[in-house]
């Protein structure tokens, strides 16, 4: 995939100087003018583009590496709201030249970490956590969380449009360059280079 700089690949491929030069202007300049003014993150690497319509909390906790795009409307969320005493570190760790697609959450209260080169498609969801829901007097949104787990992104991961990974009081890796078929559930940890898909996920294709 070409990278944001790449003029000349995009030229070639078919885009006028047109969507380049709006695209430049919302990426390069009004993006990260604001995400400047709006985002503090605990470590933001150099040529990181979050995306004007994006959203960034609990930045202290946070942070991204070089290269990374987070596109349109996505979520980065360290929802410190809900524990009892703030963590010691960065709970959510996104390595460098990742691509976060449109409307993708990334939310850690424990530890999710997505490493190098991986690849969001839209509307993913990746949770450490989730709510607790054990006691029937209670609204569900009153309950706080269920015990976290961790979850790793190995390098050169794909995630497919919408896949949802969560880790429900389980450690849960998801090896270097893996494929999360469209509309998965990944509850378990998925090989390295392994192809899965479907709900609950299951493996389809192994090297």
């Amino acid at each position: 995939m070409a990278r944001l700089t790449d003029y000349n690949k995009f030229l070639s491929a078919g885009y006028t100087w047109r969507e380049l030069g709006f695209g430049f202007l919302r990426l390069k300049v009004f993006s990260r003018l604001w995400s400047a003014l709006c985002h503090t993150l605990n470590e933001r690497g150099c040529g990181v583009v979050i995306d004007w319509t994006a959203t960034v909390q609990g930045g202290r906790f946070i942070t991204v590496g070089e290269g990374t795009w987070v596109q349109r409307h996505a979520w980065l969320n360290a929802p410190v709201i809900e524990l009892p005493k703030p963590p010691d570190g960065p709970t959510l760790k996104v390595g460098k030249r990742v691509q976060i697609g449109p409307r993708t959450t990334l939310s850690a209260v424990r530890e999710v970490v997505v490493e190098d080169d991986v690849l969001f498609g839209m509307g993913v969801y990746v949770s450490d956590h989730v709510h607790a829901f054990g006691d029937p007097t209670k609204p569900v949104k009153d309950q706080g969380l269920a015990p976290a787990g961790k979850v790793r992104i190995g390098r050169g991961a794909w995630i497919g449009a919408n896949a949802v990974i969560v880790a429900n009081g389980v450690d849960l890796e998801i090896g270097e360059g893996a494929v999360i078929g469209a509309n998965s559930v990944v509850t378990k940890s998925v090989p390295a280079h392994a192809v899965v898909a479907g709900s609950p996920a299951r493996v389809i294709s192994e090297p």
